[in-house]
């Protein structure tokens, strides 16, 4: 399967991987979205509203992603991740990522197999 992967050049498994990572991390995304903070009274957009999939490429790695609320509420989302002195811990990212672990490497092989194969 390297092989295969390998011969469909760089541009051809960047979009693969982009398409996979993407896929395989939406549960991951779902259950931060699901666990994030969220204030009724606020007019502004939420922070579990701005958990969003992002990827880059270039560096060491092919494609790099990220799944996360945007920079605008990285405060936000550091205070419940971690608490502060007057705010308890509520987690939302690191479960998020452990407890979905093993489904997403799942979804990742299976769809980076079916991007290979259509290619």
């Amino acid at each position: 399967m390297g092989n295969k992967f390998e011969a469909l050049g760089r541009d051809m498994s960047t979009k693969i991987l982009r398409q996979a990572g993407r896929a395989a991390l939406t549960p991951v995304q779902a259950d931060m979205r699901q666990h994030a903070g969220f204030d009724a009274e606020s007019h502004d957009v939420h922070m579990r509203d701005s958990i969003t999939i992002r990827s880059t490429t270039g560096g060491r790695a092919q494609v790099t992603l990220r799944v996360g609320p945007e920079k605008k509420h990285r405060m936000k989302a550091l205070a419940q991740e971690w608490g502060t002195v007057k705010q308890v811990a509520h987690p939302f990212i690191r479960p998020a990522l452990e407890y979905q672990t093993s489904h997403v490497l799942r979804l990742l092989a299976a769809e980076i197999r079916r991007g290979i194969e259509n290619r």
